[in-house]
């Protein structure tokens, strides 16, 4: 570990402990490849920050206390300097989780980001290549797919790798079983995400993949027994996945707690529900105040799930049973890789 990443992660820590943001969600960019009918994208010629903006927020955001980056969009691979981008953070010891679709998962591309402390999630929601075109607005599904065989094909690779899928009422449990088979066949992590639209901002309103509890509560039901063995962490984030399609309370929003959004702009945002109220971070505690009221409201009347809005929370909260757990935890980190 290098001396920087070990001094992020102390930052990190300070900041969980006075429940500052650790996590920044970063849209890199909103030009995207796919047009996925659960996606919005309001406007995908928005202006984005060139290479040296970046680096010049990479620094602001160290010295906050930002320990982690998800750098996504639209479609992260679509900017050609996104290696320097990924390098950047890398450089200042926050770790950075590329989300793309695939598409553009060249065997170049991989290898570049294969050699770098750098997690790399790939979206595949359907393994029946018609499901997966409507469910991506594009017929890429064979292209992915091989992406995904020659990224696996790489032996040593010093990030987590992930497949990942977004439940909806057009998945079916067969299906799922079969992207998780794929996965894992190639030594890669595997983990779901139920299709979330609430406010539709970060996730635009379709009728064919709303679903109510009964639709897909088999689905989590499933995958979390096996993560209780296989990766005992996502179980955590299952086991709040299931309560909230049940349509259970869910805990106090972690937006502005452990996360916040950075748009392609370079500004910053409370979270991806709300990405028009600028927030200086200069002045975060009053920031904090002043989105406290507007926070609570929204997880009150539409809560959501999505990544920077829970997970970190329920991480947080579950700390005993880490605990309890941690030989377990280690051997599987090992195992998939280490994703933190």
């Amino acid at each position: 570990m290098s001396l920087k990443r070990a001094a992020a992660l102390t930052s990190a820590a300070v900041n969980i402990i006075r429940k500052r943001p650790v996590l920044a969600i970063f849209d890199v960019t909103k030009h995207c490849n796919q047009r996925c009918p659960m996606c919005n994208i309001p406007d995908n010629q928005a202006p984005e920050m060139s290479l040296d903006e970046i680096k010049n927020l990479v620094k602001k955001l160290r010295k906050f206390g930002i320990g982690y980056v998800f750098l996504q969009g639209g479609e992260p691979l679509i900017r050609k300097d996104i290696i320097d981008i990924a390098d950047a953070f890398i450089s200042e010891g926050i770790k950075p989780t590329i989300i793309t679709n695939g598409v553009l998962l060249t065997r170049e591309i991989s290898g570049q980001l294969a050699e770098r402390k750098c997690n790399v999630a790939i979206s595949v929601d359907s393994f029946d290549k018609d499901r997966y075109g409507y469910l991506r607005g594009a017929d890429t599904f064979e292209t992915v797919i091989q992406n995904i065989k020659t990224a696996a094909a790489i032996n040593e690779r010093k990030g987590n790798w992930s497949v990942t899928a977004t439940i909806s009422r057009q998945s079916e449990k067969d299906d799922v079983i079969r992207i998780y088979d794929f996965a894992r066949s190639f030594g890669l992590m595997f983990a779901i995400r139920p299709y979330i639209s609430v406010l539709g901002t970060a996730g635009k309103f379709n009728e064919s993949l709303s679903y109510t509890g009964s639709d897909i509560i088999e689905i989590f039901e499933h995958f979390r027994k096996i993560a209780k063995k296989e990766n005992y962490l996502a179980s955590l984030i299952y086991d709040y996945h299931i309560r909230y399609i049940n349509g259970e309370a869910m805990p106090e929003c972690d937006a502005m707690k452990y996360s916040f959004l950075v748009r392609e702009s370079g500004k910053i945002a409370p979270c991806i529900e709300y990405p028009k109220t600028e927030i200086d971070i200069s002045d975060f505690q009053g920031e904090k105040k002043k989105c406290r009221g507007m926070l609570i409201e929204c997880n009150r009347e539409h809560p959501c799930f999505y990544n920077d809005a829970r997970e970190i929370g329920i991480i947080v909260r579950s700390f005993p049973k880490i605990i309890l757990h941690a030989p377990q935890i280690i051997a599987q980190m090992i195992r998939l890789g280490n994703f933190f």
